[in-house]
């Protein structure tokens, strides 16, 4: 996979998910990384494939690309200066568009 950055905050909310899942099932955590990780692999190949989600101040598009099995969560990702940068990890039933903020 080719180099991409991913802000702390979104570091902090897959972890937090992971946490959380791990808490619930031994092995549950580790599946949800799996998918994160196969996701934004697949995120990168196909940059364009994720729904739309807005635009960043600057007007390039953030796409979120929707976990398959654990569904209620989506990567945000966008291409900041030429470098695939993850926004957030986000839950879709939690504060709807919070990472907004991180794009100032």
């Amino acid at each position: 996979m080719k180099p991409f950055k991913i802000l702390d905050e979104a570091t902090a909310e897959l972890d937090a998910a992971a946490t959380w899942y791990e808490e619930q099932r031994d092995g549950l955590g580790l599946e949800l990384v799996a998918e994160y990780r196969e996701r934004t692999a697949l995120a990168m190949e196909m940059p364009g494939s994720g729904a739309l989600a807005g635009h960043t101040p600057g007007g390039v598009e953030i796409r979120r690309f929707r976990l398959r099995r654990f569904k209620r969560y989506a990567i945000l990702m966008a291409t900041i200066q030429g470098v695939p940068t993850v926004l957030a990890f986000e839950h879709s039933s939690r504060r709807p568009g919070y990472w907004r903020a991180r794009l100032t």
